[in-house]
């Protein structure tokens, strides 16, 4: 860590109307910006640069709490100031609340940050699906932000965390992947619409599924899957395709002649397993869907075919949201990837 030599970059001008505290502090605004300090640099003490200039501490010490509150310094244990930034913290603060951190909340959490960059301040919690604890994030977060992101999902009480939820300025609320139409005003929302692209992604693969006699949903018996249910069980009744639905909780066993649309990372895993130690072919014995993309499901079975919103696009539209100011409902509609697994 540098220490500035500070003589090289401020002389108090006793003569000006501007106060001295404002003086410095736009002597450590231009040094940031045109490079004469960098980030993590180290600054006098108040006690140095209030002797160095024959100023009062108080002095000092204003023009550093005004550069703290730009978000230009930090202090280490309320003694020692560095830079912390090169521009002023942003006027956008956008508190992101995820139920949960996995691979695919992250890539839309970093095309968030990747898309606004320094435009805005990311406050990253996760409230584990709780409302209790989501409701205790935003008592302590709520007021010192601009916009408030949210996957609303609950396991302890829906009610509770809608309620919470319900009293975000509509304003400032942007929801990912559920709607809340109980809401009195309408949020910014990107949302996959099950409903009408579902249907359109499976008669992608339409051609490719007649080659087998049975259909199995794996683990479409969770709530949160009903949406995907209802929609598979649509499509394949309107184009005669026999199915069934295969609990979570229950072990499929691939067998000739059955294809698989797996709704879990953690079922697939077991289906990929039991393949491996068989003598099944994929895309000829048996066939694979697997919902939700990622990098791994690229290479299993020689690649597996997947169904997946657009983690990336998701995360561009809240980030478009924030810095525009226009909120809207938009859908993120599905990606089919084929590969040798169907």
């Amino acid at each position: 860590m540098r220490k500035i030599n500070f003589e090289n970059h401020f002389t108090v001008d006793r003569d000006s109307s501007e106060p001295v505290y404002q003086q410095l502090v736009e002597a450590v605004l231009y040094a940031t910006k045109t490079g004469l300090m960098d980030r993590g640099d180290r600054l006098p003490s108040i006690n140095e640069l209030s002797r160095l200039y024959a100023v009062s501490r108080s002095t000092i010490e204003k023009s550093y709490n005004n550069l703290r509150d730009m978000g230009i310094l930090a202090s280490q244990h309320g003694k020692s100031y560095y830079i912390n930034r090169l521009d002023p913290s942003p006027e956008l603060k956008v508190l992101v609340l995820f139920n949960q951190l996995d691979a695919y909340n992250k890539e839309i959490y970093d095309a968030i940050g990747d898309s606004l960059g320094q435009r805005a301040e990311i406050d990253f919690q996760i409230y584990y699906n709780s409302a209790a604890h989501l409701k205790h994030l935003l008592r302590k977060k709520l007021a010192g932000c601009t916009h408030v992101v949210i996957i609303p999902h609950f396991l302890d009480d829906p009610v509770a965390g809608a309620q919470s939820i319900g009293r975000i300025p509509a304003q400032k609320l942007i929801l990912l992947d559920a709607d809340m139409p109980n809401l009195a005003e309408n949020p910014g929302l990107v949302r996959e619409n099950v409903t009408k692209d579902m249907p359109l992604a499976l008669a992608e693969l339409l051609p490719a599924l007649r080659k087998y006699e049975r259909i199995s949903l794996v683990g479409g018996d969770d709530a949160s899957c009903e949406p995907i249910r209802d929609a598979f069980s649509s499509f394949c009744e309107a184009n005669n395709l026999t199915w069934r639905l295969i609990p979570g909780t229950e072990e499929a066993i691939p067998t000739a002649g059955e294809a698989f649309f797996v709704l879990s990372d953690e079922a697939l895993m077991r289906l990929v397993g039991q393949i491996n130690q068989s003598d099944l072919e994929p895309g000829r014995d048996v066939g694979m869907v697997a919902y939700r993309e990622n990098d791994a499901k690229k290479t299993m079975l020689n690649g597996i075919t997947t169904i997946s919103p657009d983690f990336k696009a998701a995360g561009k539209a809240v980030a478009d949201m924030v810095s525009t100011g226009h909120l809207q409902q938009i859908d993120n509609p599905f990606r089919v990837c084929v590969r040798a697994s169907l």
